[in-house]
């Protein structure tokens, strides 16, 4: 075997191909990009000034930017995007609320109904059998029949827990729970039991049966059969 002659060809061949001049081209644009790469670097002389240029080129005197009017701005955003999620929120919540509170609703309830439910609640608390509840009915009916009931016993009729005023035709026209009339606030803070039965009455416009003779004040086993 000729050696010289195989290594001759072939050295022939890679010149043929343009091996050697991709090679030099490689190495060359690799040696540039090394060049330029230190020419750039933050701690070349070169790097420096350019870097001070750029700074100087780009300063921004804080003491002219009106920081202050701008926060103002973001604020208001804030708040006003704030009071909106409130705004639609609370409606949802009022709206599902109402929806979940007024699907039951009767036509008519008796007010001795609401007596016996407010005494069964008042005993999950506490065994009151044998005790009495405070109980008022006004005797003017031409306009509105005002009506005061607690579940303790010796309450005047302005410190009764229930207060409702109901219109000759059996609609209540009002009702306060503890001094405070239902609203959309005490709505979304959620009712139960007898201020659920209250709420739906007064919201739907069901009739009440004052059956005042059929109300037993006193608390005892026999509520369950009455």
């Amino acid at each position: 075997m000729d050696l010289n002659k195989l290594v001759n060809e072939s050295l022939a061949k890679i010149q043929q191909d343009g091996f050697v001049q991709k090679v030099v081209e490689k190495q060359l644009k690799s040696t540039i990009e090394s060049i330029v790469d230190d020419l750039f670097r933050s701690y070349s002389d070169f790097g420096k000034n350019l870097k001070k240029e750029i700074e100087s080129q780009l300063k921004i005197n804080l003491n002219e930017l009106n920081l202050a009017g701008y926060n103002v701005m973001v604020l208001n955003a804030v708040k006003e995007k704030l009071d909106e999620a409130v705004t639609i929120q609370g409606v949802e919540k009022i709206q599902q609320a109402l929806d979940a509170m007024l699907g039951d609703v009767k036509k008519e309830y008796k007010l001795s109904e609401l007596i016996k439910k407010m005494k069964e609640e008042s005993n999950e608390y506490g065994d009151h059998n044998g005790e009495e509840i405070s109980f008022h009915i006004d005797s003017d009916r031409r306009i509105l029949t005002f009506i005061s009931f607690d579940e303790e016993d010796g309450q005047s009729e302005y410190e009764c827990k229930y207060r409702l005023s109901v219109s000759k035709d059996g609609k209540v026209t009002s009702v306060k729970i503890g001094n405070k009339e239902l609203k959309n606030s005490v709505i979304m803070g959620g009712l139960y039991g007898l201020d659920e039965t209250l709420f739906k009455i007064y919201a739907s416009g069901a009739k009440l049966i004052i059956d005042e003779d059929d109300v037993n004040l006193e608390y005892g086993y026999g509520d369950e059969d009455e």
